[in-house]
């Protein structure tokens, strides 16, 4: 038989990597959780020499991954 968990919370955190998401858009923040700085998205953004740059956005005040 299967047993499903749930959680009281209104959400789940993601110990290990930041996730907070760009202001009006859908990228998350895949840099290390509590992280200092910007936020960055290093999956996006143009191409240069066959890497992507990334995307970058500044932290907000009292932002949390419940968003």
């Amino acid at each position: 038989m299967s047993q499903q968990h749930t959680t009281a919370e209104r959400h789940v955190e993601i110990p290990t990597i930041c996730f907070i998401r760009q202001p009006d858009g859908a990228r998350r923040c895949t840099l290390s959780a509590g992280h200092h700085g910007d936020h960055r998205h290093f999956y996006s953004g143009e191409l240069r020499n066959g890497f992507r740059i990334g995307t970058t956005w500044p932290r907000r005040p009292g932002e949390t991954q419940a968003d």
